[in-house]
């Protein structure tokens, strides 16, 4: 059982996701790989053969945290197969923006686009996110739990 957990951030808040679902999964037995977006290779993708969840924050107006334009770029730019892989998307802004959660709005659309599947929708989370956090991480090792035969 193993889980990769990607994230992009700039100010660090979805980093600290990252870290919550990790401890999360391994309190459950799942081997989890915590990623971070500025060092990965979209390609790579083709590659993981087990479910991820992709934590990501929009900076400014919609666009992706600046250490993750490149991943972001070729992620949206190559013709990758993801067929038969399955994520996550979670996905951090700030309401006051008019392109709220734009970067995984998009990110979502593209992984959906080279034939992953979702398996849980892709929730938004704003300034609040800590309280909203707590209601998706339910949801989602409820969903997990079908996967991998797990607790919640």
């Amino acid at each position: 059982m193993k889980l990769t957990v990607f994230y992009g951030t700039e100010t660090g808040n979805a980093k600290g996701l990252a870290q919550k679902v990790a401890k999360k999964g391994e309190k459950n037995g799942v081997e989890v790989d915590v990623v971070d977006l500025a060092t990965y290779e979209a390609a790579a993708l083709e590659s993981i053969d087990h479910p991820f969840v992709v934590i990501i924050s929009t900076w400014d107006d919609g666009a992706p945290p600046p250490k993750c334009v490149p991943f972001y770029e070729a992620l949206t730019s190559t013709d990758i197969s993801l067929e038969g892989k399955q994520y996550t998307v979670l996905a951090l802004g700030d309401t006051e923006y008019p392109l709220f959660c734009e970067c995984g709005k998009k990110v979502d659309a593209r992984l959906t686009e080279l034939g992953a599947t979702a398996v849980l929708p892709r929730t938004d989370l704003g300034a609040d996110f800590m309280v909203s956090y707590i209601g998706w991480s339910k949801k989602f090792w409820k969903t997990m739990a079908g996967v991998y035969g797990i607790k919640k």
